[in-house]
């Protein structure tokens, strides 16, 4: 460690800016390079930022009456000013926060306020009132899909009153009162700045601190205990901070602390490291040069149905194709980057940002602390979107927690976007090598799969579950005769893969449902035809498929064909307008697999006063928790909604679960709380304990509809209609499913034609903004339709569940690519047999449509 503290007069010049906030006077002296954004967050009035690039939208403000993106003006600029944040009393926001609550137009709440303030008198909105879908598209949201918020806006127009409606979760969030860690502060707190490696496979020479004015830590400051993760997987140990090799452009090197962002930031620049470069490792497109013992190769995981199955033999009158799919590197990118605010006070140490498993990760903290499990608190605050990203315990909220407790001073990290990208978990970035057959009248046969994942640069706790989990769920609703996977893992000098929303069942989807449309074309059949002949039914149930993941995959219930044929004839293809663009509609059967098992239990008390408190240890991070489970108690109760209190502890207690992921906490902390309440009631008590002990997933199923126009010549995509129906088993609230589906649907869309994080042949990645890593937009997409199919009865082997509840908030990313690239075919049939990667930009489709068919043999 290094210390050395410059004189005040060393930092740059440093600004009083007096202003009124919401009609409150604020004066405070700041950097002069401080923006408005963080003049406000660091004085009491939190601005939600997503980008600090005047991108996504989230921190608009009111600036003397005009909207502002408040991250692009200096706080200079507003001495003397009158500012205005959705805290505001101004009467012309009460109409939007109630359309926006009666339309389920929010889940996190990140960018609530934002669209508030388009909303309201004075935005965008009423400048164009004729297509409310171009007047909000200043502010990116990656939970709703823009139904709801759509609808708000329409309602907004209407001038009516909606019906009141609303989530436990909303009031807060549509006043600006969410806790998101961004916007919390401590007296005496240091900012933390991560120094990161500009190469993507190098020795590490020499790492000069001299010019930083600060604090600075490097590997060699780290206990002993503390220099890697200490996990038990295979490939090189990832270290907290690297000492001797990088292996990915991002890697975290030295940690740099200072009084304010803008001195943590200079420190980190005064860093200068000394590399001598390394031969970047083969990716994932040329694994076959590779050979099997190669050391870049991660432990091999396999499927085989059945077991004696020996591969693919030559048979007369079978078709058999093959194909090469590659799925682009892609992330969850939750408008909120990761934070976290860590403080060591009266021997505890207080975490907040941490989420998704904050029980685990507070046990890995301590353990690397050399804590008391029960030292660590980990509060459940608001969150602006996870999506799978937020799952593991990064370098960056470990190496915050250590110096808090090394230095006995609060600190406080907050990632930018660039670092995000570079730095957040990937996903996907996949190649795929299929060979499937069926007979001439079109009977699918056998499936022969090959998927090799490129790792990044080391393997995390979960790197090797989404590739798996890809080749479990590869059958999906479909008969076949015989199926083998084999699933390779190649470590590479790029950022880590984890999960992000759909984990393998995003890609398994898309090749599946590409090679039945690639076969149907063979047979000489219709894609729909083909599909039913092979589609499971009710009559089928229960079905094993034979394939593994964190267990069998067996559908205990469902009728597969009948909710394909349901979604088939709902379809109304509208007639063509004649404007040269070429449109073509297609629907998709999919099943998804949601939750978990593991211990959950949850405590339900009644107070004095007639208030039902239940005790949960899965927090939430948009999924409408507090919701879904004071519904549960209300509904078993027999109480008000509004007498039920939802709570997440932040430590050691009766409440405990594995955390939020998978899609588990309708089912698992729901019926633990169901359990709760009719203890309660059947003892007479005033507190009782709950639990869910049930180690089995649940399958949700149904059809996706979408409808595209393709520009012929530019090949363009624009999406027109798009519908889901899923079997959500019974809905514990009708809107919060719809909102959770349409979410992800839309997600999915978006990962389907615009994400992707691409890499140049020198290893450098070349998305560093929201400029290079695109994402839907409202303008971009249509209205979603969602239809409930009604629940398929149980079987004798369905898992025990007394509220019949699925986890659906990944079921409408499952299968999104799917049909997109479904109804691309169908309105471009040439594309058919080319159509073999994500995401379908123009140039991809441009690149398959001159790509010789016989080349993706």
């Amino acid at each position: 460690m290094r210390v050395n503290y410059p004189d005040v007069g060393q930092f740059s010049d440093a600004v009083t800016v007096e202003c009124v906030v919401d009609d409150a006077e604020l004066s405070a002296t700041v950097p002069a390079a401080t923006a408005l954004n963080s003049f406000l967050s660091g004085n009491g009035h939190p601005v939600n930022t997503g980008c600090d690039a005047g991108q996504c939208g989230h921190c608009l403000v009111r600036l003397d009456g005009e909207l502002v993106r408040s991250c692009l003006v200096l706080a200079a600029q507003c001495d003397g000013s009158k500012v205005e944040t959705v805290r505001s009393a101004d009467p012309g926001l009460a109409p939007v926060r109630d359309w926006m609550a009666a339309s389920s137009a929010l889940q996190c709440g990140h960018c609530s306020p934002a669209f508030v303030l388009a909303m309201a008198p004075g935005g965008p909105l009423r400048s164009c009132p004729e297509d409310v879908r171009s007047a909000i598209s200043d502010v990116i949201c990656r939970c709703t899909g823009y139904t709801g918020l759509a609808r708000a806006a329409a309602g907004v127009l209407s001038g009516e009153t909606p019906e009141p409606k609303s989530r436990v979760e909303d009031a807060r969030l549509l006043n600006g009162r969410g806790t998101f860690v961004t916007g919390q502060h401590v007296p005496g707190q240091l900012w933390a700045r991560i120094v990161r490696s500009t190469e993507p496979h190098a020795r590490i020479i020499a790492i000069d601190t001299t010019a930083v004015e600060g604090i600075v830590f490097t590997g060699a400051d780290l206990p002993a205990g503390m220099r890697d993760f200490g996990r038990d997987l295979a490939g090189p140990a990832e270290p907290v901070l690297a000492t001797d090799t990088v292996r990915y452009v991002g890697e975290p090197i030295a940690l740099i602390l200072a009084e304010s962002p803008a001195a943590a930031e200079d420190g980190a620049a005064a860093v200068t490291v000394r590399y001598e470069k390394l031969p970047l490792l083969t990716t994932p497109e040329n694994y076959t040069e590779l050979a099997d013992d190669d050391p870049c190769w991660l432990p091999e995981q396999s499927q085989l149905v059945p077991a004696d199955w020996t591969g693919p033999q030559p048979e007369d009158d079978v078709v058999t194709l093959t194909r090469r799919f590659t799925l682009a590197r892609q992330t969850g990118l939750p408008m909120e980057t990761r934070g976290i605010l860590a403080i060591w006070e009266d021997d505890t140490l207080t975490l907040r940002g941490i989420t998704k498993m904050p029980r685990a990760h507070a046990a890995a903290v301590a353990k690397a602390l050399g804590l008391q499990p029960e030292q660590v608190r980990t509060p459940t605050d608001d969150v602006g979107g996870a999506f799978g990203v937020r799952g593991e315990l990064y370098p960056e909220e470990l190496l915050a927690a250590w110096a808090a407790h090394e230095l006995g001073r609060p600190v406080k990290w907050q990632e930018d976007r660039a670092e995000h990208l570079v730095a957040i978990n990937h996903s996907r970035g996949q190649v795929w090598d299929v060979t499937m057959s069926a007979t001439r009248d079109g009977r699918l046969l056998d499936e022969d799969v090959v998927i090799v994942q490129d790792a990044g640069a080391y393997a995390r706790p979960l790197t090797a579950l989404v590739p798996y989990l890809a080749s479990a769920m590869f059958p999906g609703p479909y008969h076949f005769r015989a199926y083998r996977a084999r699933v390779r893992s190649l470590l590479t000098n790029r950022t880590p893969i984890g999960p992000v929303r759909a984990p393998g069942r995003f890609e398994t989807n898309f090749v599946r449902e590409r090679m039945m449309d690639m076969l149907a074309e063979h047979l000489g059949l219709s894609p729909v035809e083909f599909r039913s002949r092979n589609l499971l039914s009710a009559k089928d149930m229960p079905y094993d498929t034979g394939t593994t993941n964190e267990g069998p995959v067996h559908y205990d219930s469902g009728d597969f064909r009948a909710a394909y044929e349901q979604a088939l004839s709902e379809v109304d293809v509208q007639p063509d307008p004649g404007d040269g663009l070429r449109r073509g509609t297609a629907v998709v059967p999919y099943v998804e697999k949601a939750g978990l098992g593991g211990r959950e239990r949850v405590t339900v008390t009644v107070e004095d006063d007639g208030t039902v408190v239940i005790e949960s240890a899965s927090s939430p991070s948009g999924q409408s928790h507090e919701t879904a489970l004071a519904t549960v108690a209300a509904n078993e109760l027999g109480v008000h909604r509004d007498q039920v209190r939802v709570v997440f502890p932040d430590g050691d207690g009766p409440a405990a679960g594995l955390g939020t992921f998978a899609s588990r906490t309708a089912m698992h902390t729901g019926n633990a709380v169901l359990d709760a309440c009719r203890k309660l009631k059947a003892q007479g008590t005033k507190r009782a304990e709950g639990g869910y002990d049930v180690d089995a997933h649940t399958y949700p199923y149904g059809a996706v509809t979408c409808a595209v126009a393709v520009d012929p010549e530019l090949l363009t995509v624009r999406v027109e209609h798009l519908a889901l129906s899923c079997d959500v088993g019974v809905p514990i609230n009708r809107d919060v499913v719809h909102g959770q589906l349409i979410g992800g649907l839309v997600q999915g869309v978006s990962a389907a034609l615009y994400e992707q994080l691409p890499y140049d042949e020198d290893g450098m990645p070349l998305a560093k903004g929201l400029e290079h890593y695109l994402v839907a937009l409202a303008a971009d997409l249509p209205d979603v339709r969602i239809t409930l199919i009604d629940p398929a009865p149980p079987t004798a082997q369905s898992p025990r569940n007394p509220l019949g509840v699925k986890g659906i908030g990944e079921a409408g990313m499952a299968a999104a690519a799917a049909a997109v690239a479904a109804a691309i075919c169908t309105a471009v049939p040439e594309l058919n047999p080319r159509l073999t990667a994500t995401p379908m930009t123009p140039s991809r489709l441009l690149e398959a449509a001159h790509t010789d068919q016989g080349e993706n043999r």
